[in-house]
């Protein structure tokens, strides 16, 4: 059973000084379990542009009960 939910966004914040990319990721605790992956692609799409880096990827993690 699904019992919570945290969407994390990574975003690109350059390069360091040996030409690898640095990211830095937001993280949106307690999400409500029944939202779909559309209404959190919909939140998505309205947050990276407000953002001050430039988004790179957007993850669900789900937590399950097995008991």
């Amino acid at each position: 059973m699904l019992i919570d939910s945290r969407l994390v966004l990574v975003f690109t914040n350059g390069v360091d000084m040996d030409g690898k990319d640095i990211s830095k990721s937001k993280s949106f605790n307690n999400i409500k379990p029944t939202a779909t992956d559309l209404q959190l692609t919909a939140v998505v799409s309205a947050l990276a542009p407000l953002q001050e880096w430039t988004l790179i990827k957007a993850d669900r993690t789900n937590i399950h009960s097995l008991a």
